[in-house]
């Protein structure tokens, strides 16, 4: 019998990349937003439109799913929008989530939750690489809202009896992501702008998003589901000055790219993750710019 797997934020750009993953191998994907699915509708057998506030309604799509996995997407992905508005970041990461969780509760079933957490928790980490033991000392609103979302998980691991657990994305790009480093970069040097934001010194620890999907379809079938939390990310570690580069590269500019100098409050200066639990479940990541050259075609037919 085929397996089933609901996502929930089915209309954001991880989750549609997750999508394709799932479907590529087997699963029927059952979609869960309050938009229109888009880029990743071809890879969902239903959609639908929810906005996670009410606990019924999901109740009744876990229970006629008869779901195995229910991935948990739904939640902001700013850090910048989190500073300027930290109240609604709250309430956007921590209602939908116990909402989520409530409903599989309710639901008696014996549904797998993966949360799709982030490696903001660990805030500026002492060391590197960041394992999944680490200090948790977040220093943006976002980080500490994701924060929020595993304690909830917590709680209902422990004293709910559900399968839960959480996996900490690090930095994720790929097509249908019109925001953050690798879209910004590639879009001012392709329109003749090549100022690039920070010193260059900075590193991140990038993973495509095709291969972070499918590091969480293979979670949601894998992963022991006891509240543990998983790095989901290739491991390396690159200087942005490396990352500007690369871009520039696929994207067939010749001019170096320019550093402002400038600091953006709420971000870490460096990271790399431990992924030795990602790679214990059978998944071997790939070369951080294994999809930058399709990233950036689609970036270019977007302009």
């Amino acid at each position: 019998m085929q397996k089933s797997a609901i996502l929930t934020g089915a209309g954001g750009f991880l989750a549609g990349h997750a999508a394709s993953a799932f479907a590529a191998a087997g699963w029927r994907v059952v979609g869960i937003g309050r938009s229109d699915p888009n880029h990743q509708a071809e890879h969902l057998a239903e959609f639908h439109l929810n906005d996670l506030s009410d606990v019924d309604r999901i109740v009744t799509i876990v229970e006629r799913s008869a779901a195995e996995a229910l991935v948990h997407f739904a939640a902001p992905a700013s850090v910048p929008d989190s500073l300027r508005s930290p109240a609604h970041d709250f309430r956007a990461h921590v209602m939908p989530t116990i909402n989520v969780l409530e409903a599989v509760r309710l639901a008696g079933a014996a549904v797998r939750v993966i949360l799709v957490s982030s490696a903001a928790v660990y805030g500026e980490p002492q060391s590197l690489p960041v394992a999944e033991d680490a200090p948790l000392a977040p220093i943006s609103p976002y980080g500490f809202h994701k924060l929020h979302q595993e304690l909830l998980v917590d709680e209902y691991v422990r004293l709910h009896g559900l399968r839960a657990c959480k996996a900490r994305v690090f930095s994720a790009y790929g097509e249908f992501l019109r925001r953050l480093a690798v879209w910004e970069i590639a879009r001012r040097a392709l329109g003749g702008d090549y100022h690039v934001r920070g010193t260059g010194d900075e590193t991140r620890d990038y993973l495509y998003a095709g291969d972070c999907g499918r590091a969480i379809a293979l979670m949601a079938g894998r992963a022991d589901c006891r509240g543990e939390a998983i790095n989901v990310s290739s491991g390396q570690e690159v200087p942005m000055r490396v990352v500007a580069s690369e871009i520039y590269a696929a994207a067939g500019t010749a001019a170096p790219p320019q550093f402002t100098g400038e600091t953006m409050p709420g971000s870490p200066a460096h990271w790399r993750a431990d992924v030795r639990r990602l790679r214990a479940l059978g998944f071997d990541p790939p070369p951080w710019s294994n999809g930058l050259a399709r990233t950036i075609r689609w970036i270019r037919s977007s302009a």
